[in-house]
């Protein structure tokens, strides 16, 4: 359930909360962090806080790089493309939905 997932996110310190955004995410021991949700309130797109959001993601000791998979149909892909991520595979989801898989090096 997502409560839980966000309460053991938030006990981490993985669980960033900005006005108007949130993002959940997880670093692994071998310094990759993936975003698992990313979230920015539709009226307050366009104003940075995704960036401000990805800013702090470079800063999280120890992360090498910045992983995420998203629906491939998203105009967020252009977000992505703009901050320097690269599209490194591409798969379906199990509702048949098309995921790319965002990368960041750090």
């Amino acid at each position: 359930m997502i409560f839980e997932a966000l309460s053991e996110a938030a006990d981490r310190g993985e669980l960033l909360l900005v006005d108007g955004g949130i993002c959940h995410y997880h670093l692994r021991r071998d310094g990759q962090i993936t975003i698992r949700e990313i979230l920015v309130l539709p009226e307050r797109r366009h104003q940075g806080i995704g960036t401000a959001m990805l800013e702090h993601l470079r800063q999280v000791p120890g992360a090498v790089c910045i992983r995420a998979w998203m629906p491939s149909d998203l105009p967020a892909r252009r977000w992505y493309e703009e901050h320097g991520f690269v599209e490194k595979d591409r798969k379906r989801s199990g509702a048949g939905r098309s995921l790319t898989l965002w990368h960041l090096d750090l």
